[in-house]
């Protein structure tokens, strides 16, 4: 308990820290805190957080909502906070009259014939209340999910309320002890434990040892519905959820066989490639059943299983015909942030997946990671130290690096690295992308964004790796501390009415797009020193942030909900067109071919930063790892002399190999990964 206690303080500073105003804006703060942390752990896509959602009369209330379009949930989203020192755990007779006013706007949105009768047109409510009531005869299932950062009673039972118009509604409770759990763990999401007793799967189980089975069985199509229609997309491996995002539709072949041909659906279909980190079987009269599985992943045929769903939604098809084979991997935790994507690659070699969409374990990341353990940011205003930027290649790193300190040095931590310093992979991804002008695929949401960002960076990784080095992450420090700046700003002004995420986005796409437009390039050198918005530069945002908000909400704009006319490329070419005065800046630009300067600059120091690792990392390196890679050349009849001079240097501790043999060592430490 004392670790949800100061976690709940760390949060609860931090909150108050980026709002610096009491009250509503810090339960929007905290919200927004909440909402990202869940996107990124695959809750949902992305989400719209209403921030005028309470009724004068208490009738009804709504902080966000969320659609997922994979599996045609709607998620409904309500706070419950507290601003208390020590925060009282709640009851399920606390929160009951919470989720009554939330269900109370789900029905008076649906009940209400003219939605200005019960919502101000101008009103972010409004809008939710429209797209709710517009998306209504496609929406299959309704989530109403609660956040608190209070701690629920350990005696609260299940809370349960009824279906609505014939859709299945369920409640899920987020209160800080859940909160902490995901946060804190070194898992990318919550545990998912799926409870198959009373309807155990038949298997068989083909192969098993000491690193895990391998189990085959067919899944029905009623099943498979099922099991999509409660987990959506987080049924869905990390790479084939991108992969899906920015590759496909659903198959019009699988739908025509589901509804034409069922019979044959087996014997057409590829089937199902899943990986699990639990298994519990039981021996029946009929054979081994399944009867629970922990954190199922669907690594290669999330195309069949949303083609299934769609056709079951949307077309009433009878899945009754329907079976799916599936072959499924039990591995441990350990192995499978390992295996998994090698599996995920492999397996889905008929569509190329490439190294984007395996992004999660790229080395991108752990140079960033190394970068920000190492490089210290100047003192700014309010701080007596330099700090660090920490970011977050896994999550719980930053909660993991205070665990077993003492308070003394948990707070010297806390204070070389500051909460509102933590940058996560999907921040990095929406920081990034602002400034390299696709606000609009920002918008998309988290994981979206992330996989767009992942295709550039695994593009330009392969042309150039020494693009990524010391200069290139003070520019993205410089980037974040502006972002999160005028994010903080924007909140203040009298024109703001919601929509935050958006506006800031476009407010900094365009900018830069002006600064790129005229031949010049930030002065990362400045920006690096003062680490805080000039006035000039603050001013011009809020102003175009002003601009793009009468845009976002402008009554002739040919897309009604301003979230989703905010992902179209249309609205960013309309935000081009935006006036964009850059004179007052001139003191924070260089002109483009300085810019090349620098970077050529970095690049030639990251070369020689690169020779030194691959040192270290060679003479780390075991003598019988390098008698397995010399066994692996001789296998592909790749043992060239040059090569045999090379390893003999790398099998003797009693040397040291030069950069350019170290090279040529870490790129046989790579090719031979999987053999090794």
């Amino acid at each position: 308990m004392d670790e949800i206690l100061d976690y709940y303080t760390s949060l609860i500073e931090h909150i108050k820290a980026s709002s610096d105003v009491e009250g509503n804006l810090i339960e929007f703060e905290f919200l927004n805190y909440i909402l990202d942390l869940l996107s990124d752990a695959g809750e949902f896509e992305d989400f719209t957080i209403i921030e005028d959602g309470r009724d004068g009369a208490g009738r009804w209330s709504i902080d966000g909502y969320s659609y997922d379009s994979s599996n045609f949930t709607l998620s409904l989203i309500v706070t419950f906070l507290t601003s208390n020192d020590l925060p009282e755990t709640f009851t399920k007779k606390d929160i009951e009259p919470v989720l009554n006013r939330l269900v109370r706007f789900l029905m008076t949105t649906l009940k209400t014939n003219h939605l200005t009768e019960a919502f101000e047109a101008t009103s972010s409510s409004f809008q939710a209340a429209k797209f709710i009531k517009d998306s209504w005869t496609e929406i299959s299932g309704v989530k109403l999910i609660l956040v608190s950062n209070r701690p629920a009673s350990e005696k609260m039972r299940e809370v349960k309320v009824e279906d609505i118009d014939s859709k299945v509604c369920r409640v899920n409770i987020w209160d800080l002890s859940r909160i902490y759990k995901l946060e804190s763990s070194r898992n990318e999401r919550e545990e998912m434990l799926i409870d198959l007793r009373d309807n155990p799967l038949p298997c068989l189980v083909a192969h098993s040892n000491e690193d895990g089975q391998s189990v085959l069985a067919v899944i029905s199509g009623d099943r498979l519905v099922s099991l999509y229609g409660e987990w959506g997309a987080r049924l869905l491996e990390q790479n084939v959820r991108s992969f899906l995002q920015h590759r496909g539709k659903i198959n019009k072949g699988i739908r025509a066989t589901i509804l034409g041909d069922p019979s044959h659906f087996f014997a057409y279909n590829n089937g199902l490639t899943t990986t699990a980190e639990g298994i519990k079987i039981e021996q029946t009269d009929k054979g081994p059943m399944i009867v629970e599985l922990k954190n199922l992943q669907i690594v290669n045929g999330g195309q069949t299983t949303a083609s299934i769903y769609s056709a079951y939604v949307k077309d009433k098809a009878d899945l009754s015909s329907i079976s799916v084979q599936m072959k499924l991997t039990v591995l441990s935790n350990e192995a499978s942030s390992e295996l998994v994507p090698k599996i995920s690659r492999f397996a889905n070699s008929q569509n190329k997946v490439s190294d984007a969409d395996l992004f999660s374990n790229h080395p991108y990341h752990v140079r960033l990671e190394e970068f920000s353990r190492r490089i210290w940011v100047p003192v700014r205003v309010g701080q007596r130290a330099q700090t660090h930027w920490f970011y977050e290649r896994a999550r719980g790193q930053y909660l993991d690096a205070q665990a077993y300190l003492s308070p003394s040095k948990k707070k010297q931590f806390q204070l070389l690295h500051p909460r509102s310093q933590l940058l996560t992979k999907t921040d990095v991804a929406k920081i990034m992308n602002s400034w390299d002008c696709l606000p609009h695929e920002v918008s998309k949401g988290a994981q979206k964004n992330f996989a767009k960002f992942a295709e550039q960076v695994d593009l330009q990784w392969e042309k150039d790796k020494d693009f990524f080095n010391e200069e290139y992450f003070r520019k993205l420090v410089n980037r974040a501390w502006i972002f999160r700046a005028f994010e903080k700003e924007i909140m203040k002004e009298s024109w703001y009415s919601g929509y935050r995420a958006n506006i800031v986005t476009y407010a900094i796409a365009r900018i830069s797009y002006e600064v790129l437009n005229n031949r010049l390039e930030w002065n990362n050198d400045v920006l690096w020193r003062t680490q805080s918005p000039s006035e000039a530069l603050l001013s011009l945002l809020l102003e175009l942030g002003r601009k793009i908000s009468a845009l976002l909400l402008a009554d002739d704009r040919p897309v009604g909900n301003p979230s989703e006319y905010a992902k179209k490329a249309m609205f960013w070419e309309r935000v081009q067109k935006l006036a964009c005065d850059i004179s007052s800046l001139k003191n924070l630009l260089i002109s483009v071919d300085e810019a090349k300067r620098r970077v050529t600059d970095a690049r030639k120091v990251q070369k020689t930063d690169n020779g030194i690792e691959a040192q270290a990392r060679v003479i780390k390196t075991g003598k019988n790892v390098w008698l397995d890679v010399e066994r692996c050349l001789h296998e592909d009849d790749a043992l060239t002399p040059s090569i045999v001079g090379i390893l003999s240097v790398a099998k003797n501790p009693m040397k040291i190999p030069t950069e350019k043999q170290s090279a040529v060592l870490v790129k046989l430490l790579d090719k031979y990964a999987d053999r090794l």
